[in-house]
């Protein structure tokens, strides 16, 4: 009888919770997020993508553990890499695409480009700026209001480890800490901040251990194993919404990109690389998981595959159909008063 008792615990344990429907949900996530960041590489390589990208292949199981533990009514606090996490948060895919080229149906209106992405007013994915780690002293704004009006929301925001070395993300921690405030603090520490390794960084053994001087929790998970990222996070969550005030994660990873398109990286080890590709890979770690414990079969995982192949295409006719900005719209939209951001976008203009 302990046998079978031990035997269900490790069944449950392993599962955090989740049925086999969120599981599989969880792998077409990864699956996106992957499929997404690899063609809209191709597509910039082609020169087929005006703007910047700024991958986060390799990281997916950081952005997708964290963002899957929200509600809808909480909000999340991105940078311009974090675009998994918003797609996990149920950012729209083919508003994304129209985003990216510039298009009247994108987020912005055609006002910018693909690395500021957002939709506050739908799934409450705030829109970031180039500037780090500004999404977290902006989430302590929004997590005081959520306590102040007594509402069981969480905010969370996310940065890389470079960011960590900005007085606003220190004051950040300290405000909420001070004020107890509902907010989950993440840091996906790539190791390498665009050349500069940790031991360059900061003096401190991990990022996590910066948190007992605010006086909160600091937890470092690995980054590869999106289950390992959503149990903490979710713990994390569940604290905050319950008062408890917030909790710093660092999630240790390593991005397969460079900083952006034109970096090809050469700083990071040739080994090191290999060796997170071949063996720390998030969304082939998690599909392997689910086949051992026939979760999923070959068959399914193949159709998880043709979903996200074809909602990305249809994204891609979707954009290419919405039409450029139009230009007497340009003024609309500065003040909160006119409404323009909660009302539809107009589409008089040309397609391009």
């Amino acid at each position: 009888m302990a046998t079978d008792v031990s035997e269900k615990q490790a069944e449950a344990d392993w599962r955090v919770g989740l049925s086999d429907d969120r599981l599989r949900d969880l792998l077409y996530k990864l699956k996106l997020c992957r499929y997404f960041d690899e063609r809209i590489e191709a597509l910039y390589r082609q020169g087929r993508l005006p703007g910047a990208i700024y991958s986060g292949r390799g990281q997916e199981g950081t952005h997708v553990g964290v963002a899957y533990t929200l509600r809808d009514d909480d909000s999340l606090f991105p940078t311009h890499r974090d675009l998994s996490a918003q797609l996990t948060k149920g950012l729209d895919l083919k508003r994304v695409m129209a985003q990216f080229w510039g298009r009247i149906d994108g987020f912005t209106r055609g006002r910018d480009g693909n690395s500021h992405v957002g939709d506050w007013f739908g799934n409450r994915t705030w829109t970031p700026v180039s500037h780090l780690p500004l999404a977290y002293p902006v989430a302590c704004g929004a997590a005081l209001a959520y306590k102040r009006r007594g509402e069981q929301r969480v905010a969370m925001a996310i940065c890389g480890e470079g960011a960590t070395s900005n007085g606003r993300w220190h004051e950040a921690l300290n405000v909420s800490a001070v004020h107890r405030l509902p907010v989950v603090w993440v840091v996906n520490n790539n190791q390498w901040a665009y050349s500069t390794p940790n031991p360059l960084e900061f003096a401190v053994p991990t990022v996590a251990e910066r948190a007992v001087a605010y006086g909160f929790p600091g937890i470092r998970v690995d980054g590869a194993d999106v289950l390992d990222v959503y149990r903490v996070a979710l713990q994390a969550v569940d604290r905050a919404r319950a008062g408890g005030g917030p909790t710093l994660i660092e999630s240790v990873s390593l991005r397969w990109r460079g900083h952006a398109g034109h970096d090809p990286a050469k700083y990071v080890p040739k080994e090191m690389l290999e060796e997170y590709m071949q063996h720390k890979d998030p969304v082939k770690r998690f599909e392997e998981l689910l086949l051992s414990h026939e979760v999923t079969d070959a068959e399914a995982v193949k159709r998880i595959q043709e979903r996200v192949e074809r909602e990305f295409d249809e994204g891609f006719e979707f954009a290419q159909a919405s039409p450029f900005p139009v230009p007497s719209d340009v003024t609309k939209g500065l003040w909160v008063e006119d409404g323009y951001w909660r009302s539809e976008p107009s589409h008089e203009g040309g397609t391009g």
